[in-house]
């Protein structure tokens, strides 16, 4: 039988792509997928970019930006159940997936007040606000990373549905679609669908600093690549850079990648155990929960990533650090193969597989109590 999900996601690309891959994966097995988001530039040039054939939804825009002034949000939570409701019976949704961000709260709402079954999909190791709230009415929670204290009785530790493409990486093929020398040092800096201040500007700092030659593939993030390049261009070095705003190939730049300079999000985690690539990563330090910091303590813990906060990292020491991972190939190949060994096998798959979308029996999926 077809079957109509909903898939709702808000805020950043980390958020978002999960939900495009299950989008992709429901067309393939046949189902319908449609996408409620908050609409905004990074959402909609994503949308363009990976899954432009399906269907989207908006809900009404919420005040302010970082967060919903604590006047406003009743109104506005309502005022967007109430439309979330009228859409999913529109629509004629059978399930609801929520991958968190601001819209999921109305929609969870909407679903659970119209008895539609709500999946939870939490990309972090430690679980966001608003899946948080909906997770009382959740049928199932699927965790991207191992939760510290454990699963609760209705989670499974599938992993974060990631590409395709990230089942096959392959390093002297990325590099030479990239035009990449096959032997040569490299290194990927990512900040995520946004950017990161910090990693724009004192990690080119640190690798022209470097007394040896490196290969640099730098995502600077909307707008702020022009400023990157001419860190770059301006300096007597020899780091040769490719610098870009954003990437539609992250597996091929994981893929060519010998060390991964990052933030921690769940999805960049996700895709590091997947390509199994070494990482040094930089929490995003203004979460409540320290989430991005938790996301990386799981790879720290299994010797895959180092981890530096924020306010430590400076030009000397990241330049210290650099020189002596890129200068020891045994240590990167041993942190790249601690971090595959978290790697799960096809999280898209087995969650299709939980939610009765496919006939087959779900074997990646690790019951409630398991995982580290």
């Amino acid at each position: 039988m077809v079957r109509r999900v909903c898939l709702v996601s808000g805020g950043t690309g980390g958020h978002l792509m999960p939900a495009l891959v299950l989008a992709r994966a429901l067309q393939q097995c046949g189902h319908e997928a449609m996408l409620v988001t908050e609409g905004r530039e990074v959402e909609r040039e994503l949308l363009r970019r990976e899954l432009p054939d399906v269907a989207e939804a908006r809900l009404p825009a919420a005040p302010g930006r970082g967060g919903l002034p604590s006047l406003g949000m009743p109104f506005w939570l309502a005022r967007a159940t109430v439309a979330a409701r009228a859409m999913l019976r529109e629509h004629a949704v059978d399930f609801v997936v929520s991958t968190g961000g601001r819209p999921c709260l109305p929609v969870g709402l909407a679903a659970k007040s119209l008895g539609k079954p709500l999946f939870l999909l939490e990309q972090n190791a430690v679980t966001g606000r608003v899946n948080r709230w909906l997770s009382p009415m959740a049928r199932r929670i699927y965790h991207g990373l191992p939760v510290p204290g454990g699963l609760g009785a209705r989670a499974l530790l599938t992993g974060t549905p990631l590409r395709p493409q990230f089942q096959h990486i392959d390093r002297r093929r990325c590099r030479a679609e990239l035009g990449l020398p096959p032997s040569a040092l490299v290194v990927l800096v990512t900040g995520g669908s946004q950017g990161a201040r910090p990693l724009n500007e004192i990690v080119p700092a640190a690798l022209c600093r470097l007394p040896f030659q490196v290969h640099v593939l730098h995502l600077a993030g909307p707008g702020r690549d022009e400023a990157v390049r001419r860190l770059y261009a301006g300096a007597d070095s020899r780091v040769v850079a490719q610098v870009r705003p954003v990437a539609s190939d992250m597996d091929r730049m994981f893929g060519a990648a010998d060390l991964v300079v990052c933030r921690g999000g769940g999805t960049t985690v996700a895709e590091l155990t997947a390509a199994g690539r070494a990482a040094v990563i930089v929490p995003y330090p203004h979460h409540r929960d320290r989430q991005q910091l938790r996301n990386a303590e799981v790879l720290q813990r299994a010797s895959a990533a180092i981890v530096v906060a924020e306010p430590e990292l400076s030009v000397e020491g990241a330049t210290g650090l650099l020189a002596a991972l890129l200068a020891d190939r045994a240590r990167l190949e041993a942190m790249g193969t601690a971090a595959r060994r978290l790697r799960t096998d096809d999280p898209a798959a087995a969650i299709l597989r939980d939610m009765g979308l496919t006939d087959e029996p779900c074997p990646a999926c690790v019951p409630a109590g398991g995982g580290s």
